[in-house]
């Protein structure tokens, strides 16, 4: 099955968590962690998720239509993820500003020019949020936290592993939606890995780049056995723009997941672009999707 071309272009303008690579880069000072955490700014509501978990106070955090942990609610915002108000940040004089490095180097770049200590962490699949919450417990001296998080993923991901391994094996296919944009998720992106861990096939093979398109031939060859659907940025209007495809474009009607129904759009909260401490919901959620009620207090 061959992937006619790539966009990643466009998925960095219109998503704010695609990147490739796990780890983290930085350009802050040769302070200890203790003297790190005592002003932290986190400028993703992933990143400052986690640095709640690990039990740092935030003096700067991302302003959001997301809920944010309880433990924010004095700190600053800071503006957008997108385009964080530099002026605030500076004058909050941070130990470091912690970010995703997903907007590429002029966005690192931003920072460093402003004389601003930052790390910068990939939250683009589940390993690269392990791999930060990782490098963030040790930044933040905050390992034995971090550690203890990692155990927590581990246990639920074996615990949904169990779950499923009675059941067949479904093929899935995931759809990316934001406004004027559709795309088809691989095996590279976060969902992908989801998807993974609860024993279904992607019909979407690849191994570059987290999300692809496909050309109006290439999906009519697809057959999945039910269709997942992610939005972003709008997805009330991304939703629409979906269900107006499936039920009008050729290539998609006449789809048997789509003649059968068997499609679900997954709720943003829990199924983001971006890695995050809510994965052991989103896997139970998901387990419950793919194989329905009959696996839901299995192993309870």
């Amino acid at each position: 099955m061959k992937i006619k071309s790539y966009i990643a272009i466009v998925i960095t303008l219109i998503i704010s968590v695609i990147a490739t690579g796990c780890g983290s880069t930085s350009n802050s000072t040769e302070e200890g962690g203790k003297e790190k955490d005592s002003r932290v700014v986190t400028t993703s509501v992933a990143v400052t998720e986690i640095v709640d978990a690990l039990g740092v106070k935030m003096i700067g955090v991302p302003t959001s239509n997301y809920k944010l942990p309880e433990g924010t609610v004095d700190a600053k915002q800071v503006g957008n993820p997108m385009n964080p108000d530099l002026e605030i940040i500076k004058s909050l004089k941070p130990s470091v500003v912690i970010s995703v490095d997903t907007l590429g180097k002029d966005y690192e770049n931003m920072f460093i020019q402003n004389n601003i200590p930052s790390e910068f962490v990939s939250l683009t699949s589940l390993q690269g949020l392990k791999d930060s919450i990782t490098n963030l417990g040790k930044l933040l001296n905050r390992e034995k936290e971090s550690e203890k998080i990692l155990l927590d993923i581990s246990e639920k991901e074996k615990s949904i592993s169990e779950r499923s391994s009675n059941h067949d094996k479904k093929d899935i296919l995931i759809i990316f939606a934001a406004p004027g944009s559709m795309m088809l998720a691989t095996e590279k992106s976060y969902i992908g890995d989801l998807v993974n861990i609860v024993g279904a096939n992607n019909v979407v093979k690849d191994n570059k780049l987290p999300f692809a398109t496909y050309s109006r031939e290439e999906i009519s060859k697809l057959n999945p056995d039910a269709i997942l659907v992610m939005t972003h940025a709008k997805p009330e209007e991304s939703e629409k723009m979906v269900r107006d495809k499936l039920e009008k474009d050729a290539e998609w009607k006449d789809m048997k997941a789509v003649k059968e129904n068997r499609i679900t759009y997954l709720d943003s909260q829990y199924f983001g672009m971006s890695a995050n401490l809510k994965v052991m919901e989103s896997l139970d959620k998901l387990c419950d999707i793919i194989y329905g009620n009959e696996v839901k207090n299995e192993g309870n």
